[in-house]
């Protein structure tokens, strides 16, 4: 994966963890030259206790916290496939989602759910193809940069509401 490939990747990611109900970036996200990169979503007691849930970890086994979370992983490849329909990178590498897929299977079944994950990956599509400019920037700024602290993903994508 280049790295124009890996920051669409990160900040669909990113992008659908800031608008998640339940989750919040919780780390810097980053990327490299080698097109590999990382960003931690995680649970948010704030986001948990205005949905009503219990602001706890014990919230992962809810079906709607663990529909949440199987966005926030679909929107890494989701980012990259409207990035690449869009021209905007070379192409798709599907193998690098497999992780991300692997742990929204894994979350799903810990709430009951199927394991089926194209709902959300639809619903991940549907999420950052509206929300696209928000997408563009966290990319460029990752492209950039390398590595952008959560604050300033924050920042930018509220900058685009």
């Amino acid at each position: 994966m280049d790295i124009r490939a890996a920051a669409f990747h990160h900040a669909g990611h990113a992008v659908a963890a800031h608008l998640s109900k339940y989750h919040v970036l919780a780390a810097s996200l980053k990327v490299d030259s080698y097109g590999t990169g990382e960003i931690v979503a995680a649970l948010s007691r704030r986001k948990l206790q205005t949905a009503g849930k219990a602001a706890e970890v014990s919230s992962r086994a809810d079906p709607e916290v663990a529909a949440g979370i199987a966005v926030i992983l679909a929107a890494g490849l989701a980012s990259e496939e409207i990035a690449v329909a869009r021209s905007l990178c070379a192409g798709v590498d599907r193998s690098m989602s497999d992780g991300d897929f692997e742990v929204a299977r894994s979350e799903l079944r810990l709430a009951g759910l199927s394991d089926d994950t194209v709902p959300y990956r639809q619903a991940a599509l549907e999420l950052l193809d509206s929300n696209w400019q928000r997408v563009e920037r966290i990319a460029e700024a990752l492209v950039l940069n390398g590595e952008l602290d959560p604050q300033v993903a924050h920042d930018i994508i509220q900058r685009m509401a």
